[in-house]
C-alpha cells in the first residue's frame, strides 16, 4: 500500500520544467520577477556521512501514511529570524520550529510544509471541512499548461475505502497577478480520468508577492450544497539548491565514479564540463489538516535525470526519519503527460538502488540518502544530497478575500454543483 501511495506522487514532476524548453509557468497577468535559474550546488567529496536516519532516539521509520489524528494548530508560530534557507545545517536542526499541516500518520509522524511562511497556519485556522474529507486526500497535483493557458488540478480522495479521482481546470487568462481563478470540474486532467461522482468546484490563487506562482493556494468545495467539505491545498514549485556529502571511503564502482565526477564538476565554480547539475527542483503539496507530499529532481547538462517522490513526514522531536522513496520513471513534460523523451537519460537514476528520506526540517529542507545498486562484487556506496527550497515571499493571506468564507461569503462559483456542460476533457 505504501508503494502504491508513493508511486502516484511521481506525477508531481508534471510541472518541474525539466525539458529543454524554458516555458513560462505563471497564470496570466504580469510575469514574476525573474530569479536565477541555476541552482547553487555545494558538496564535500570526502565526507563523514551524516546520520542516515532510523537510528538513535530521534530516528523514526514510517510504514503507514494514513491520517489518523490531527496535530493541534498553533497559528502565528514564529520562525526564528536567524533561519537561513540556504544553510544546509538547518536540515538537522529543529531549533527554528516547523510548519505542520495538522495531519498525523498512524506511526505518529507529522505531515509538514516546505516553507517558512505562515500560509499553512493561516489556512488551518479557517473553517474546517464538515465531512472531514481533507484527511482523505491521498495525493494532489497542479499543472500550469502554457500552451492552453489552463491551470489543472487533480486530487485523489479515499471515499469509504475506495480511491476516487477528481479533476478541475481554470483559465489563467482571466486574471492578473494574485487574483483568484475559478476552477470547474473536468472529465480528465494530468493523465487521470475523473472517477468521483460528487459535485466539485474551487478557486486558485498564486501567492508570490511578485505575482508568480512558486506558491499557489487551491481551495476546493467537494460535496453537495449544504454539506460540502472545504479542502485547502497549498502547492509549492520552486528551484532547489543542493549539497552533496560523498563518503571518504568508497569503491571503484564505475557507476559511482560517474556520479562522483558529476558532483565534483557541479561544486566547482570554474568547471564547464557537461557532467554537472543544470537544473534542480522541489515540488510539494500540502493539504491543510491532511497529508503532504513532495518530489525532488535534478538534471545535468548531459540530460541525466535523478528524482524521487514521497510523503512529507517528520517526527515531533528532531528531524530524522527513515522513509523509503519512489524513483521517478517518467519525465512528465510541462505541457503534456509523456513517457521518457529521447533527450532524457536515466542511467544515473537506474544506478541508484535505494533512496530514503532521512531528514525533513518542515521548513523546505530535505536530506536524501542514496544507495548504489548491487553491481558485480562492489559494495553499495551510499551518499547523501540535501535539497534546499528557494523561498520567495508571499502575500499576507490574513488580509486576503479568501477569508470571506469564514464570514458567510463563499468564494466558490455556483452552489458547489456541476452539470455535464462543466465537464470538458483537458487531456
Amino acid at each position: 500500500m505504501l508503494q502504491k501511495h508513493l508511486m502516484i506522487t511521481a506525477a508531481l514532476l508534471a510541472t518541474l520544467g525539466l525539458t529543454a524548453c524554458n516555458k513560462d509557468k505563471t497564470v496570466g497577468g504580469p510575469g514574476p520577477q525573474q530569479q536565477e535559474q541555476t541552482p547553487v550546488t555545494g558538496g564535500d567529496l570526502e565526507s563523514d556521512l551524516p546520520q542516515l536516519g532510523g537510528t538513535g532516539t530521534s530516528g523514526q521509520t514510517s510504514t503507514d501514511q494514513s491520517v489518523v489524528d490531527l496535530k493541534p494548530s498553533q497559528p502565528g508560530t514564529e520562525i526564528s529570524g536567524n533561519y537561513k534557507p540556504s544553510d544546509r545545517n538547518n536540515v538537522e536542526s529543529d531549533a527554528y520550529g516547523k510548519r505542520l499541516t495538522g495531519g498525523v500518520s498512524k506511526d505518529g509522524l507529522l505531515y509538514t510544509s516546505t516553507s517558512t511562511d505562515d500560509t499553512i497556519d493561516v489556512i488551518r485556522g479557517l473553517k474546517r471541512d464538515s465531512l472531514g474529507l481533507a484527511a482523505s486526500v491521498t495525493w494532489a497535483n497542479l499543472k500550469f499548461d502554457s500552451i492552453t493557458d489552463e491551470s489543472i488540478v487533480t486530487l485523489k480522495v479515499n471515499e469509504n475505502g475506495f480511491a476516487k479521482t477528481y479533476n478541475l481546470a481554470g483559465y489563467g487568462s482571466q486574471v492578473e497577478s494574485n487574483q483568484i481563478v475559478k476552477l470547474k470540474a473536468t472529465r480528465s486532467g494530468n493523465g487521470s480520468k475523473t472517477t468521483g461522482s460528487m459535485p466539485i468546484n474551487g478557486t486558485l490563487q498564486c501567492l508570490d508577492l511578485d505575482g508568480g506562482c512558486d506558491t499557489t493556494l487551491v481551495k476546493v468545495q467537494l460535496g453537495y450544497a449544504g454539506s460540502a467539505s472545504l479542502i485547502n491545498v497549498i502547492f509549492r514549485q520552486s528551484i532547489a539548491d543542493l549539497y552533496f556529502n560523498m563518503p571518504k571511503k568508497h569503491t571503484n564502482n564505475p557507476e559511482y565514479a560517474y556520479i562522483k565526477e558529476m558532483v565534483a564538476n557541479s561544486t566547482s565554480r570554474t568547471s564547464e564540463a557537461q557532467n554537472r547539475v543544470k537544473t534542480s527542483r522541489m515540488h510539494s503539496w500540502e493539504v491543510a489538516n491532511g497529508r503532504a507530499g513532495f518530489t525532488v529532481a535534478f538534471r545535468t547538462y548531459t540530460d541525466e535525470l535523478i528524482g524521487f517522490s514521497g510523503p512529507l513526514l517528520t517526527p515531533e522531536a528532531g528531524n530524522m526519519t527513515d522513509i523509503t522513496l519512489t524513483r521517478l520513471q517518467k519525465d512528465l513534460l510541462a505541457d503534456g503527460d509523456s513517457v521518457i523523451s529521447d533527450s532524457v537519460s536515466l542511467s544515473y537514476q537506474n544506478s541508484i538502488g535505494e533512496a530514503r528520506l532521512i531528514a525533513n526540517n518542515g521548513l523546505g529542507q530535505l536530506r536524501l540518502a542514496l544507495k548504489m545498486r548491487k553491481r558485480s562484487t562492489y559494495k553499495q556506496d551510499v551518499f547523501t544530497v540535501t535539497f534546499m527550497r528557494r523561498i520567495k515571499p508571499v502575500i499576507d493571506l490574513s488580509q486576503s478575500p479568501e477569508e470571506q468564507e469564514d464570514h458567510g461569503q463563499s468564494p466558490f462559483p455556483g452552489d458547489g454543483g456541476s452539470d455535464e456542460g462543466d465537464l470538458p476533457s483537458v487531456e
